[in-house]
């Protein structure tokens, strides 16, 4: 990579705080961008480099020269929540990303990777090679946000051009430390909601047993798109990559797993018919994510649940 430090846009975020810190870990410089940081988080990133405002007054707020940019600043709060309409809700998500790939090629990096996300699948989307959704697996999922991820990956390998190399990274369920509701991300992960109804009643209610997810243990993840990142085949894979293909668990083994935790939970079964959901990410290109070691849920559990969830 050239020289300069790596922007990391959404790093208020869940996911794109760890990735900055992930980075920061390997020994790069770090800009970490975001409209706001909370306390905590401003907290964790006190070694880095912080700007906050809104994205294109930040952007031109930021360094004239970066190597690298990593792409997760978007709204993943449905339209309704925010009184937008679908194609308002659309257009600020395109928006932050057109804005942010004009700037990047400003600034003379020479790589660009765009956080995506699984939710460009529906549940019956095929084919799925070996029960498993994978970089052959054409998506057909139309919600706003869904579609302005994938509308996000055509424009992000349009970009690309000599010297000027750009990827897309699709994300999958994740469980970490650190997770919180924010105002464009009003929901926590499946197990933190599961460990936050076995502390508050002492009962999880499963709404779909059999259904069959992967769970990436965020610092594992962050730092496998650190090294994606800056690795010599960074865009010598597909246009689009799936974050590896971390280890799969049932939804009723998730619960009993989180209840052997947590004195005094009961695990119920919601009454049937259970919603579809997509199976497991997994990848087919031996990409840094798909050569991460992933940490077990039971050794995530251990970790998460001695902290305490933020509703």
């Amino acid at each position: 990579m050239s020289d300069g430090p790596i922007l990391v846009t959404g790093a208020g975020g869940f996911v794109c705080s760890e990735v900055a810190l992930a980075l920061h870990r390997a020994g790069h410089d770090v800009v970490a961008l975001d409209q706001r940081f909370d306390a905590a988080t401003t907290e964790r990133l006190r070694a880095l480099n912080r700007i906050e405002g809104d994205l294109p007054e930040a952007l031109a707020r930021g360094p004239e020269t970066v190597a690298a940019v990593i792409h997760g600043a978007a709204i993943t709060a449905s339209p309704e929540r925010l009184g937008l309409s679908q194609a308002g809700h659309i257009r600020r998500n395109t928006d932050l990303l057109t804005a942010t790939l004009d700037h990047t090629r400003s600034t003379g990096a020479k790589r660009f990777l765009f956080v995506s996300s699984m939710g460009v699948f529906e549940p019956d989307d095929s084919p799925t090679p070996g029960g498993k959704v994978t970089e052959a697996t054409r998506p057909t999922a139309t919600c706003a946000y869904c579609a302005a991820k994938h509308a996000g990956e055509l424009l992000t390998h349009a970009a690309a051009e000599p010297g000027f190399e750009t990827a897309s990274l699709r994300l999958g369920n994740i469980v970490g430390p650190h997770e919180a509701v924010r105002e464009t991300r009003q929901h926590l992960c499946l197990v933190n909601r599961m460990i936050a109804e076995a502390r508050a009643s002492g009962v999880i209610t499963v709404q779909t047993p059999d259904a069959l997810r992967e769970w990436a243990w965020l610092p594992d993840q962050a730092d496998g798109i650190a090294r994606l990142l800056t690795s010599d085949d960074f865009s010598t894979h597909a246009a689009v990559l799936h974050a590896g293909s971390p280890p799969a668990l049932s939804d009723l083994d998730l619960a009993r797993a989180i209840a052997e935790r947590v004195p005094g939970t009961t695990v119920r079964l919601a009454q049937p018919p259970h919603a579809a959901i997509r199976p497991p990410m997994a990848s087919d290109h031996d990409s840094a994510l798909n050569r991460t070691h992933w940490t077990p849920m039971d050794a995530a559990l251990d970790q998460l649940i001695p902290m305490e969830a933020t509703p």
